[in-house]
């Protein structure tokens, strides 16, 4: 990456952007896990509800990252993958704290504990001064037979759409938010049937 566009990355000065987020989603799979690790705070969280991670030490997220990694021939990596940026939103962050909810009567103490513990982590240290929401492509060609639960995956090529919602402090990441589609990957290989789309006039 030349001096100009790290300029305009994380390791830059000024509002994050859509160069920022470009800059995240090429060193999350050019620049390695060791390197995308540090564009993440000392005390953050990150989340990925497709995968069920929940991970808010370095140590976790690099094993995390690592599969990821370019080039594919490294030891750990699961398939060819390419991540790139469709539209971005963001801007600075008004109060910049989140707001957390009290349990309504309606939820048991051991459900509502159940279902918001990965979302209620780091309550205590949401303070952030910007925020992004990055939608993404994601096309990967499948190194191993397995991913996710389906089989028969290895040399396949699937192409898949997500989110990633960032906050900021002080041009670092202290809380993701990660969603992808992975019934789109699963209709690509057969696995699930396309869903009907019944709001649709006949």
């Amino acid at each position: 990456m030349s001096q100009t566009e790290n300029k305009k990355g994380f390791k830059g000065t000024g509002r994050m952007n859509v160069d920022t987020a470009k800059d995240w989603i090429h060193t999350f799979f050019f620049g390695g896990a060791d390197v995308i690790i540090d564009y993440y705070a000392d005390d953050f969280v990150f989340e990925d509800l497709t995968y069920f991670q929940t991970i808010d030490n370095k140590e976790d997220l690099y094993r995390a990252f690592v599969q990821f990694s370019n080039p594919q021939a490294a030891e750990g990596t699961s398939g060819t993958h390419d991540f790139d940026i469709i539209r971005y939103d963001g801007g600075l962050a008004g109060e910049h704290r989140a707001v957390m909810q009290p349990k309504p009567d309606r939820w048991t103490q051991d459900e509502w504990d159940q279902w918001t513990a990965e979302a209620s982590l780091g309550d205590h240290r949401n303070d952030y001064d910007e925020w992004a929401n990055i939608t993404w492509i994601w096309r990967a060609t499948h190194t191993d037979d397995e991913f996710c639960g389906l089989t028969g995956m290895k040399g396949k090529t699937t192409y898949v759409r997500g989110q990633t919602f960032h906050l900021y402090k002080n041009r670092q990441i202290v809380r993701e938010y990660t969603q992808w589609n992975f019934r789109e990957v699963a209709v690509q290989v057969g696995a699930y049937p396309m869903p009907e789309k019944f709001w649709l006039a006949k």
